[in-house]
């Protein structure tokens, strides 16, 4: 078997969304009552029953909780009062997948005012989510070149943001490393968006670097710093540095320690499930480990959190020894084979899955009681394994005594005997 193909997120929505409106909040709403509206979302909507509406919220909450990105959100969606209507009816049809209806209200709310940046900027999302490169490109341009002075930095940061949000995250790193060179000054404010940018391009090595300058120092910690440590486990998984986990996870202890409002528990608690629920559902269990033993800190009394982090311990181990039984030169690679299907066809839809289903038909002997060889091969791994890798011969028992059983038939009277000892 190849080693896995590393852990992906999946990408961003290609659309419009109206954070506040997902939040339930007016545009004035103050950072606490973002948070608590937040906090009543994850309740209605917990990532482990609800995960699309989870994610939904999770970044309306992202990008409200942080002011820099709060006021590039803001700015894009400004407008004078006489475009109100007009520009929010865009934002609908835009948000609702009616893209060319949204751009012909955006032209519509031009000819009103015709100065007016943020028109364009809108205009240049909706070029972006409809892959008109040249429109984008020229709408920002035009959005750059008529706002003020002040807000021309604003402009450029929005534009990184769309691409981010479009999947094109090589060409937002570019933008950002111009508004770096260009305004020094706010690097800091760009440092989300770098994070984002190295996670969608797996370099990990770069984000690496930059997280170790943006984990807080004790005491000066807040409950949305579980992202900075959460992209930072993340990232030593990727980069295999398995060697810094206890150093890690130390200092990840430490600050879910120092989280004792309930409120913000739950926040804290919600970032955290989602990962474990991702790594869990592509078949990654040391991963989902990780994060299962977090929560648990955080709310030991939680039932359900017992009962997963024991299931999840469970198949950590099966899958440990599994990986070991791959490396076992005494186990004929066949029946390795039919452990990986088992497993993972037992848990996950995994494309690994129908891989390992096509090493099998390429590898597998003929039937029982063709070659005879084969059947005893087959015959001494399951017996081998059952002595050397018995929590992997008892998770799935009933398919290896059925498949000894098929192949032990055929042999002779002394090696039957012999094996069913």
């Amino acid at each position: 078997m190849e080693k896995r193909k590393p852990f992906r997120r999946g990408s961003r929505g290609q659309k419009i969304e109206n954070y506040y409106k997902i939040l339930g909040i007016r545009a004035n709403a103050t950072q606490e009552t973002i948070k608590k509206k937040y906090i009543e979302a994850v309740k209605a909507f917990p990532p482990e029953t609800h995960p699309e509406e989870f994610q939904q919220i999770r970044r309306a909450y992202e990008t409200l909780r942080d002011p820099v990105r709060r006021n590039e959100y803001d700015l894009m969606r400004k407008y004078g009062d006489k475009l109100e209507n007009i520009m929010e009816e865009a934002f609908e049809l835009a948000d609702s997948g009616h893209l060319e209806k949204a751009a012909g209200l955006f032209r519509k709310a031009l000819k009103i005012s015709p100065d007016n940046f943020q028109i364009y900027m809108a205009l240049a999302e909706i070029a972006l989510l409809q892959d008109d490169e040249e429109s984008f490109r020229e709408n920002f341009r035009i959005a750059g070149k008529m706002a003020p002075e002040n807000k021309k930095v604003d402009v450029l940061m929005i534009k990184a943001r769309a691409l981010l949000e479009g999947d094109r995250a090589e060409e937002a790193l570019s933008v950002l490393e111009s508004i770096r060179e260009t305004y020094p000054e706010k690097y800091d404010l760009l440092k989300n968006g770098y994070v984002e940018a190295y996670l969608e391009l797996g370099r990990y090595e770069e984000l690496w670097d930059l997280l170790q300058t943006m984990i807080p120092a004790p005491g000066s910690q807040n409950p949305e710093d579980v992202f900075i440590f959460i992209h930072l486990i993340n990232a030593m998984i990727e980069l295999e540095k398995w060697s810094l986990w206890s150093n890690i996870q130390s200092r990840t202890r430490k600050f879910l320690k120092s989280i004792t409002d309930p409120e913000d528990r739950i926040m804290v608690l919600s970032a955290l499930s989602i990962e474990c629920y991702e790594y869990y559902t592509v078949g990654r269990f040391r991963e989902s480990e990780i994060f299962i033993d977090l929560m648990n800190q955080v709310d030991s009394k939680n039932r359900h959190f017992r009962e997963l982090r024991e299931r999840i311990q469970k198949l950590a181990r099966v899958e440990k020894d599994i990986l070991r039984m791959n490396r076992d030169d005494d186990v004929y690679p066949l029946i390795s084979l039919y452990a990986f299907e088992w497993f993972y066809s037992d848990i996950v839809d995994l494309e690994v899955v129908s891989e390992v289903r096509e090493e099998i038909k390429q590898h597998s002997p003929e039937p029982a009681g063709v070659d005879l060889i084969y059947d005893e091969v087959i015959v001494e791994s399951i017996t081998y394994i059952k002595k050397k890798y018995p929590l992997v011969y008892k998770t799935f028992q009933e398919n290896w005594e059925a498949l000894f059983k098929e192949r032990l038939t055929y042999l002779n009277r002394e090696a039957r005997r012999w094996y069913s000892r």
